[in-house]
Parts: structure tokens; C-alpha cells; sequence
């Protein structure tokens, strides 16, 4: 659905009223009133469709109900009578005050309505391709809106933290993992990003050296050369820099690539993430943990876009 630039919109820009930072711990009102409003655009409202199809609106929102109450152990989303799962659901997402919960409604309904609002079976619209790409976009436009650091990228809710570095380079990065023979990295790659939106930092950290030590991994085997199972993120630099699979224009420039590499991913995973504790409690602050995710993002983008040249060469 198209986003309107209304007059009060126009004037609070002007007047400087509109978000210059992101939020991530709260939903404005208004946002949730959008967000129902837009999952019945995905979604479709009552079942008011033909029932001689094997799932209908109501079944889908039968179906997300049930999945948000069992996933938190809750008889009911909501306090109060309800008459279907139509009405549970966005009474949840109007009521809930944890911002984490509410964007579970918003992945989930996103989601699955990615995967069965597009079958013209489902709603019967005859431009339901169009229809469901014009929804998604419409969400990550409400989102940047609203100034909450958000965004569904392939099904999944990605925290923002600058969106300068999140359309250069984490978009980019998801984009190069999506490849079939990325799936391993590219689940290794958005776990972390899901265990960094849910403050699990060290986790966070973990996934984003394992998604980086597996797209080397993926490259050295397209291209033939060995590394052994156990090889570490130094390692397989080294591996990727002796198959000349890296640009090597000097060997003072490849080590300073080799050094930033192994000094920031894997310095961070081994400094804050792959050790015990000890008797002290160790606290791994989320702008460290940003830094690993972007740069871990980084080095992605820069190994596969030179494979991807690789394959458009042969």
C-alpha cells in the first residue's frame, strides 16, 4: 500500500520533529495501529473467502495464534473475552508493551504471508505477487518512519544500528549468503543478529566468527583448495591469501588485510566470546558486539562479491 507525505508529516520535517537516532526498546501507538492495519492489508481481514480452499485467512490467523501461545506457554494473548484469533492477534499487538514479543507478531505474520498471500488461491487476488512485495516494502518504510531500528530482510527482523552501515554493508552481506551454497553462513550470519537483537552478546559474537570462517570455507572448497576441519578464521585467511582467492597488490597491503581481519573478528570472539568467564562476570557491551557483526559483515561482502566476480569470469 502506498505511503502518504500528508501535510503534518511535510511540516514536522521541516520543523526538525522527525527521529535522528534509532529506538529499539518502544512502540510508538501509532506504529502499532500501522502495523495492524498492514498485517490485514498481508494477511486479509475476516474470512470473508470462499472455504473450498485448503487455508484460509482465518486458518492462517488460527495458525499464528496457536504458535504465539504455545511458544510462551499462555492459555490467551490477551485478558478478556475474544471471538477469534482475528481479534486476539491484533488486540495482542496493540496491548503488548514488550517491544520483543510484538515483533515476534510482526516475523511471524510476515513470514508466513510471504509464503501463502502470494498462491491466488489464498485471497484470490489477481496481483498477489505485487501485492505482498508492495506490503513488505511498506514495512521496513514504517519502521525508518517511526525511528525504530528495525527491519525484515528474508523473513527475519534485523536490528539497524546505522543505517549507513546496515545498506552498505549488512544488506549487501545477507544478499551474497542468500546463494544456496551459502546456507550454512547465512544461518550462522542472521543468528547472530538474532542473538544480538535478544542482548545475548558473547552468542552474538560466536555466530558472526562462525559465519565468516564458513563463507571461507565455502569459497577455498569452490575453487579446489584444501583446509583442514579444524582450521581457525587466521588460518584460512592464510589459505585464502595463498590461493591468491584475496588481492594481493603487495604483501605490506595483504597483511594489513590479514591483520585487520584476524584482529577484529576473531580477537573480539577470543577476548569476549570463546573463553569461560572465570570468577569474574564478564559484560561484552552491544557497541563492541556491533562492531564484530559489522565488520564480520564486512569481510563477507568483500570475499564473496570477489567470488562472485570469479564465477561471472568462467
Amino acid at each position: 500500500m502506498p505511503i502518504y507525505d500528508l501535510y503534518s508529516k511535510r511540516q514536522r520535517k521541516l520543523r526538525g520533529e522527525v527521529p535522528d537516532v534509532y529506538v529499539y526498546d518502544a512502540f510508538p501507538n501509532t506504529l502499532r495501529a500501522q502495523l495492524s492495519y498492514m498485517i490485514k492489508d498481508l494477511l486479509g481481514d475476516q474470512d470473508n473467502y470462499h472455504h473450498h480452499r485448503l487455508r484460509t485467512p482465518k486458518a492462517l490467523y488460527d495458525e499464528i495464534v496457536v504458535i504465539l501461545k504455545k511458544e510462551y506457554g499462555l492459555h490467551s494473548l490477551v485478558t478478556g473475552y475474544v471471538n477469534s484469533s482475528f481479534t486476539e492477534l491484533h488486540d495482542f499487538l496493540l496491548q503488548e508493551r514488550d517491544v520483543e514479543r510484538c515483533l515476534d507478531v510482526v516475523e511471524l505474520c510476515y513470514s508466513l504471508g510471504d509464503t501463502f498471500a502470494r498462491k491466488y488461491s489464498y485471497a484470490e487476488r489477481k496481483n498477489s505477487n505485487e501485492h505482498v512485495d508492495d506490503c513488505l516494502n511498506e514495512l521496513n518504510e514504517r519502521f525508518k518512519e517511526a525511528g525504530c531500528g528495525y527491519e525484515l530482510i528474508d523473513g527475519k527482523i534485523i536490528r539497524i544500528d546505522s543505517q549507513l552501515l546496515h545498506a552498505e554493508v549488512v544488506k549487501p552481506a545477507i544478499g551474497f549468503l542468500n546463494g544456496e551454497e551459502y546456507e550454512g553462513p547465512r544461518d550462522e550470519f542472521l543468528g547472530a543478529y538474532e542473538h544480538y537483537r535478544h542482548g545475548n552478546q558473547e552468542e552474538a559474537l560466536v555466530d558472526a566468527l562462525k559465519a565468516f570462517e564458513s563463507t571461507m570455507k565455502v569459497i577455498l572448497t569452490a575453487n579446489g583448495k584444501a583446509y583442514s576441519a579444524g582450521d581457525t578464521a587466521s588460518k584460512l585467511i592464510l589459505a585464502c591469501r595463498d590461493a591468491d582467492l584475496m588481492p594481493a597488490y603487495n604483501e605490506s597491503q595483504l597483511q594489513s588485510l590479514v591483520n585487520v581481519l584476524t584482529s577484529g573478528i576473531p580477537t573480539l570472539r577470543n577476548k569476549n566470546g570463546g573463553h569461560g568467564q572465570g570468577e569474574a562476570v564478564r559484560t561484552v557491551e552491544p557497541e563492541i558486539v556491533a562492531y564484530g557483526l559489522h565488520l564480520a559483515a564486512s569481510a563477507i561482502v568483500m570475499l564473496a562479491g570477489l567470488e562472485a566476480k570469479r564465477r561471472a569470469a568462467h
